[in-house]
């Protein structure tokens, strides 16, 4: 039953991206989660991207910030970002109602162009690059969606959520965040501006000397290093590649030193960033107890590691 939905909607995508947008070709699924993404392929070459929002928490207002976002930003050598196409109505995103009747809105977008990033240094270093220039063009901010990256309330909530899975992880988060504000560690420096909010190696493609992002569903305003100590969290996860020369790699494309007010700050960010993955989860995906178990059980390692300065980014 599940296949035979998705089929329905893939075509019911085709005809409309045909029709809206004069994309010819197929229509395939690439992840049905809280989003649900699809590709239009001409024979072996993606020519979009499709993506039907989130039905809750993702307002028309902060989908159309997100599109103003990808519209304004300036393209330099070491920066490129997948843009929304516009449609034959000059919309950048539109309502497409499934064929249940379920309504949701709309965007397609051009494919980043490039390869995955890989484990190199050459690669991590010209992320830090592209990020720098992303994050410094100051205009961005004022049309970013009016939403909190970071807020004591939401991590309030998400660890009432996590005690009803698990009391002793809970309390084992609340005495590694503790730790952590007794250091001083919550106390902001850096920028503020815009924040892609979800900065991973699966969110960017490389080709030569520009990498190019993409997914910015969670962007926001806030403390823009945490969109830097976001990779730092993906190095804890990684099994391949040198973590530390990885590290040290992307700070010098960003244009950073590892002094101890930054690394204290990121250790911070590091957790806050895991609550927020956490949060996500709560909100978005059915997960089963044994699963609970093994995604709680690892977070509660980072944030302890984060806690206790033993991150591999930073030790290695």
């Amino acid at each position: 039953m599940e296949q035979e939905f998705r089929a329905t909607v893939e075509r019911a995508i085709s005809a409309y991206v045909a029709d809206t947008y004069g994309l010819a070709g197929s229509v395939s699924t690439v992840i049905k989660g809280a989003n649900w993404t699809f590709v239009a392929r001409d024979g072996v070459q993606d020519r979009a991207f499709i993506r039907l929002y989130r039905t809750c928490r993702r307002s028309a207002a902060d989908v159309a910030s997100e599109m103003a976002v990808l519209l304004a930003v300036e393209d330099t050598p070491a920066l490129d970002v997948s843009r929304p196409l516009i449609d034959r109505e000059g919309r950048s995103f539109s309502t497409f109602e499934l064929p249940d009747g379920t309504k949701r809105l709309l965007g397609v977008f051009a494919p980043a162009v490039g390869r995955e990033l890989a484990a190199i240094t050459a690669d991590w270093y010209r992320a830090g690059v592209a990020l720098s220039h992303l994050h410094r063009q100051t205009g961005l901010t004022p049309l970013a969606p009016n939403r909190e990256l970071l807020s004591d309330t939401r991590d309030k909530e998400t660890l009432a959520m996590i005690a009803e899975k698990s009391p002793r992880i809970a309390a084992e988060f609340s005495r590694s965040m503790d730790l952590l504000v007794d250091l001083g560690a919550n106390k902001p420096i850096g920028p503020t501006g815009l924040c892609h909010g979800d900065v991973r190696p699966m969110n960017m493609r490389i080709q030569d000397e520009r990498v190019a992002f993409f997914d910015f569903d969670d962007c926001g305003r806030g403390p823009q290093w945490l969109d830097v100590a976001a990779m730092a969290l993906w190095l804890e996860n990684m099994n391949d590649g040198d973590a530390g020369a990885l590290w040290r790699a992307f700070l010098g494309g960003y244009g950073l030193i590892e002094s101890e007010p930054f690394v204290l700050f990121a250790r911070w960010l590091v957790a806050e960033h895991q609550l927020r993955i956490l949060r996500f989860l709560f909100d978005y995906c059915e997960l089963d107890a044994a699963l609970w178990d093994v995604v709680l059980n690892r977070a509660e390692t980072t944030i302890g590691r984060a806690a206790r300065s033993e991150l591999r980014a930073f030790v290695s």
